[in-house]
């Protein structure tokens, strides 16, 4: 008789955990290179039909032979269409809050819901985010596919009273619904900005939100500070380069589009032009009399300002993120309504923007027609894949070039790529765990087994407890043996952090749980090298379809793990089973018990009032619970097969063994007994199909089975 294991992750789910070469964060990112490519013609036309044989690779000078190849059509993809995460278009929209007024902010805000709506495509990716010379820089949404994220954090713009993240990755936005609605709509709120005559919904948050920050920066123009204003300057380069190497952990080419009037690019390179004649002459008497000291940095520009602009700029292409800007002033003259004769220019839009590869967009009050014109270029997306040996020093950065073997065309593609250094900051967390989370990364240098399971609750959303098992040896491999002042062996401690998030059809995260556990290997090493640590938390979620998605990280050891299980959770109004769950035990592991303050859910794995762990089985024969509601286990009929290692099927050896019906009318549980009897060794597939006897309905599951 064969030693048996089984998994139970409801639709999808793993076996024992599988004894592969741990795949680190840092092996991926030196082994394969993708490099996603823009082509386009002088008109912004994306140039459709090449092959990997119309580019060629250099990577820091030396030729690389294109191994993988992709042409990717965004703007005719349909459905939700899961790509390689070098492939997605990655779109952060920024608003600067110091160089605009609350009019044209408003404005920005109406034409970036309008592209969130209408023109970014199903398998986009977008993020919304603030900047402020007083604040810095502030990240509003993860990168998400999310529309009503990314719609709530534009709509406001972060306002604290509107909007608001319960999660520690910024995907799931935890909704002001009718507090928001009514805000926007309210005549108290819903005011007239100087906006070339626009009435816009909510411009009361807007102006609310931005008061302080005008009164700020009237202020000090009023007091004509050159230095202070060159140090709002400086402040922003130093973000925008800041912002840069955090977007490296993003997969793909990122876009940021700035919204911003833009700051006076005289406080960088000096004054625009030579002046009026009679000033050229002034300053000519100046400097022959040398009575008046000139001031060289405004002539001629700020050589600091400048090194720091191109620093951003290097910053940015090295991590392939590209800055446009959208002038949201509109038409521009040397008139201003509220101040007079006033030379106004986005020439500072331009020395941002150019250092990346990027482009304004500007002279247009019809903001939309920019935002189309940018995703213009972006229809067509050419990855180029490539085998890089692995490096030797991490931080280093490998200079790429890409030529077309094209007259005529333009590329746009990203500088190079970093060898990992395993620094990390909170921001870049957030984005490297929501790309592993959004994209499906197979991370598997940590180990695990995940069940999960709905339940009905009354007057609630049902409850979908999930538990996780983590592989103890997984969490030790980043651990290592120190020794004290005294020279004995002592064990690290192991910090980690665990997430899970249920992802509905539309990629929303619906809701979410956190963890954070601390070890003490000294004292809980022989535990987790027997068996591991095993989590317990509970999801609220209404009927429906969900991808349950599950992180575990070790920082200190950039070690990760990802699992993915598919859940269909059932209106338990209807007839219902859920699938079945292995009745194993808990001895032996690590428990750890999440909750949330607003959760009081009955423990649900019961039979017969024997509570149990659903698990990993290793023992044979194996039980399973299978839970029915409004179906009478009299009506049941059950059909199994067994799909061995080649292909074929053949009658499973499955029995009932139990059946617990306390009121049949309302929900019962049945258990079975599974023997696997004379089969070799290997993974096989169990095909369960529960049914009436009657006809009327039907619930099928499909529960990978390993022998051993």
């Amino acid at each position: 008789m064969r030693k048996l294991i089984v998994a139970f992750c409801l639709l999808s789910v793993t076996g024992a955990f599988a004894q592969t070469e741990p795949r680190t964060e840092s092996a991926i990112a030196v082994t394969l290179v993708e490099v996603p490519v823009h082509v386009y013609d002088r008109s912004g036309n994306a140039i459709r039909g090449l092959t990997a044989e119309s580019f060629e690779l250099t990577d820091d000078g030396t030729k690389r032979e294109i191994t993988h190849f992709e042409e990717i059509d965004v703007a005719h993809m349909t459905g939700k269409a899961l790509l390689s995460p070098a492939a997605r278009r990655n779109f952060m929209l920024l608003f600067d809050l110091s160089y605009s007024s609350p009019g044209t902010i408003g404005r920005a805000r109406q034409a970036a819901l309008d592209f969130i709506k209408n023109e970014l495509t199903p398998a986009d990716m977008g993020a919304v985010a603030t900047y402020k010379a007083e604040g810095g820089f502030k990240l509003l949404t993860n990168f998400t596919s999310d529309r009503d994220a990314l719609i709530a954090a534009v709509t406001t713009l972060g306002h604290p009273q509107f909007f608001h993240h319960s999660d520690p990755l910024l995907l799931a936005v935890e909704s002001t619904g009718e507090r928001m609605q009514v805000a926007l709509t309210s005549p108290a709120t819903s005011s007239r900005l100087p906006d070339n005559g626009d009435e816009l919904s909510g411009a009361g948050i807007v102006q609310e939100a931005y008061t302080e920050t005008m009164f700020e920066r009237n202020e000090h123009n009023e007091r004509q500070d050159v230095e202070f204003r060159r140090s709002r300057v400086s402040r922003q380069l130093a973000a925008l380069a800041s912002i840069g190497r955090v977007l490296d952990n993003v997969a793909g080419r990122k876009q940021i589009i700035l919204l911003s009037e833009g700051f006076d690019a005289s406080l960088i390179q000096g004054r625009e032009s030579v002046g009026t004649a009679k000033e050229t002459q002034l300053e000519a008497e100046r400097i022959l009399n040398a009575n008046f000291p000139i001031d060289m940095e405004t002539r001629y520009g700020n050589v600091s300002a400048a090194v720091a602009l191109a620093d951003m700029g290097a910053l940015l292409r090295r991590s392939d993120v590209v800055l446009h800007a959208i002038d949201i002033k509109g038409l521009r003259t040397d008139v201003d309504a509220s101040a007079g004769l006033k030379h106004s220019s986005n020439e500072g839009l331009y020395l941002l923007t150019r250092a990346t590869g990027g482009e304004v967009f500007k002279n247009n009050n019809d903001l939309h027609s920019s935002f189309r014109a940018l995703l213009k270029q972006q229809e067509v997306v050419y990855v180029l894949g490539f085998q890089a040996p692995a490096g030797t020093k991490s931080g280093i950065f490998h200079t790429l070039n890409v030529k077309l073997r094209k007259p005529g065309a333009k590329v746009s593609h990203r500088s190079g790529y970093y060898e990992p250094d395993g620094r990390i900051s909170g921001v870049e967390l957030a984005l490297t765990a929501g790309q592993i989370l959004l994209n499906d990364l197979p991370y598997d240098a940590i180990r695990m087994n995940v069940v999960a399971a709905p339940f009905p609750v009354k007057d609630k959303n049902p409850q979908v407890p999930v538990v996780i098992e983590i592989d103890g040896a997984s969490l030790l491999q980043g651990v290592r043996e120190q020794s004290d002042a005294a020279g004995v062996a002592k064990w690290q401690g192991i910090n980690g952090e665990l997430f899970v998030y249920a992802f509905d059809r539309d990629n929303k995260a619906r809701d979410f749980l956190y963890q954070r556990f601390e070890l003490d290997a000294a004292k809980v090493g022989e535990t987790l090298q027997k068996s591991g640590l095993r989590y317990y938390g509970t999801l609220s979620l209404p009927p429906g379809d969900y991808a349950i998605k599950t992180l575990v990280r070790i920082p200190q050891a950039t070690l990760d793990g990802f699992k993915r299980v598919d859940l269909t959770v059932p209106d338990f109004s209807k007839p219902a089973v859920t699938p079945p769950v292995a009745m194993g035990q808990a001895g032996g592991w690590l428990m750890v018990r999440g909750s949330k303050p607003d959760q009081g859910y009955e423990y649900p794995f019961a039979v017969a009032s024997e509570s149990f762990v659903p698990g990993v089985a290793s023992s044979t024969p194996q039980r399973l619970a299978l839970f029915l509601y409004h179906v009478d286990p009299k009506d049941v009929a059950l059909n199994v097969t067994l799909k061995t290692p080649d292909g074929n099927s053949r009658p499973a050896q499955v029995s009932i063994v139990g059946v617990t019906a306390p009121d049949a009318a309302e929900s019962s549980q049945m258990v079975l007994e599974l023997k696997t009897d004379g089969l070799a060794a290997g993974k096989y597939a169990l095909d369960l199909a529960v049914q009436a006897k009657a006809a009327g309905w039907s619930k099928a599951f499909t529960i990978p089975v390993s022998v051993q």
